[in-house]
């Protein structure tokens, strides 16, 4: 077994006993027995969704997608994406939604083939929505070169188009490896080879960084079978090596099913995933603080006494903690801390239903932060399969305290790191928005000269007036919205 370095180990010593535990409460949603694939997707503005699939009384399969009611605090009716009786369904890869600004939405999902020579594979078809997903377009061929792509996903890019990434098997199919390839959907342009040697059937997962680009982690596949996760970054239209947190050297000669997980806040990004190197199974976590430039390997998360299995999720917190989950024999979900300073805290748990615990689910469960205010504890929102069907819950966390007031998600070493610089005057204080309306100088490369609106902390309002000029960083936040942060006075008001 390895040995954590000795001030890892003691962080973990020194981890509070006294912390609240997570309050998991379950919450309604209107999934038919025997549903499966659960699928979480969060857009900017803060709308948040729901998909699975569910059997069809004709023998076929159903892809239904729900939307997150914030005022009502429960999951709207759902309503079906699309459905056919060729689908190819099992636990590992899954039909998929991913969520755009204004009601864009796009969905993924498997078809198998139809009497080409490909037959014997399958293929992933999407659509897209422009109202939450109330009426889609007609199904396409994510691919219009290869029969067989798999373990898609796309992504929302700021400019509204749709990247889609996906395991391609033009080469696998006769005896060549699998490869990782990409395009934009609705493109005329050739598919894109990213990696052209990958491993064969583990999930993908993707984050949109703050200045636009895309952090794509996936498990690799060497000539010598080490199976480690591996980063690329997408800007522009092209693809470029990112650097990982670590090398576990998990040689394996089969594909484990266990793909990683990312989530982003400001400029923190937060990996997970699982390994099983040295024949020691683990989920291990990331963090770093520039968004993915580099990293900070904070280590183990997992209970080695508890079996775990890995399909491991992350999410992070405005005060700089990520939050770690994944499946532990015997389908228990657990949900670790590790706070802002890399401390771990006690492991929480999500059991199955004990007339269940017999029957661990093989799909992976879906986490994301549903909501973080400053004043009220953050909460996640948890979908998993369950052997009756797809089950939701709300998992209340403890509340933070101490919160900087000119909070930006990151340590006050990063604070001028992060976003970009901006000079401008206060034109008016909007304080039942929490807002600023700013008159700004040029942010050169960023934007032009201009009069707009800016959130900020609820704290800062007071300590700021009409007419005062600022130097302040500025950044594009997950909700959609320009935040300003650490401000400083330059001159005072009229």
């Amino acid at each position: 077994m390895k040995l954590l370095p000795l001030l890892r180990l003691a962080l973990l010593l020194v981890a509070p006993l006294w912390a609240q535990p997570v309050r998991f409460d379950a919450l309604q949603l209107d999934a038919a027995p025997g549903s499966t694939a659960p699928q979480l997707a969060s857009a900017y503005d803060g709308s948040l969704y729901a998909s699975w699939v569910e059997p069809t009384t004709d023998g076929g399969h159903a892809l239904r997608i729900t939307r997150f009611d914030r005022e009502a605090d429960a999951w709207l009716a759902p309503g079906t994406v699309a459905s056919g009786s060729n689908w190819f369904i099992n636990s590992a890869d899954t039909p998929s939604v991913a969520a755009g600004l204004r009601g864009k939405v796009a969905a993924v999902w498997f078809e198998r083939g139809d009497g080409d020579a490909h037959s014997h594979a399958y293929h992933a078809v999407y659509a897209t929505s422009d109202n939450h997903g109330q009426t889609w377009s007609p199904p396409a061929p994510l691919s219009i070169e290869s029969h067989v792509t798999e373990f898609a996903t796309i992504t929302p890019l700021i400019n509204g188009k749709w990247l889609a990434v996906w395991l391609d098997g033009r080469a696998h199919t006769d005896g060549g490896p699998m490869q990782l390839r990409s395009r934009l959907l609705g493109s005329d342009e050739p598919d894109t080879l990213i990696d052209d040697r990958v491993c064969d059937c583990c999930s993908l997962a993707t984050t949109v960084l703050p200045n636009g680009s895309v952090l794509l982690a996936y498990r690799d596949r060497s000539d010598d079978e080490v199976r480690d996760i591996a980063y690329r970054r997408y800007s522009r239209g092209a693809w470029t090596e990112a650097t990982a947190p670590t090398s576990d050297g998990w040689t394996i000669n089969a594909c484990p099913v266990n793909g990683p997980a990312l989530s982003r806040r400001g400029a923190h990004v937060a990996a997970a995933w699982f390994t099983a190197a040295d024949g020691e199974p683990v989920v291990k976590t990331a963090r770093s603080n520039n968004i993915g430039r580099s990293w900070n390997l904070v280590g183990p998360v997992s209970d080695p006494d508890a079996r775990p299995i890995g399909r491991a999720s992350v999410a992070v917190t405005r005060d700089g903690s990520q939050w770690v989950g994944w499946v532990e024999a015997p389908g228990t979900y657990a949900l670790r801390r590790v706070d802002a300073e890399g401390v771990m805290h006690a492991i929480d748990r999500l059991p199955l239903p004990p007339s269940e615990a017999s029957a661990a689910p093989h799909d992976r469960p879906r986490m994301t932060l549903l909501d973080n205010r400053s004043d009220q504890p953050a909460r996640l929102l948890i979908l998993r399969p369950e052997p009756t069907g797809v089950a939701s819950y709300i998992a209340t966390l403890p509340l933070e305290e101490g919160a900087a007031v000119d909070d930006c998600g990151c340590g006050p070493q990063e604070d001028t790191s992060r976003g970009h610089a901006m000079r401008g005057r206060i034109e008016k204080v909007m304080t039942e928005r929490n807002a600023l309306l700013v008159a700004h100088e040029e942010v050169p490369g960023v934007m032009k000269a201009m009069t707009m609106q800016f959130s900020v902390d609820p704290r800062v309002i007071p300590l700021v007036a009409d007419g005062q000029e600022i130097m302040a960083r500025m950044e594009r936040r997950d909700d959609g919205k320009w935040w300003l942060f650490n401000i400083r006075l330059l001159k005072a008001a009229n």
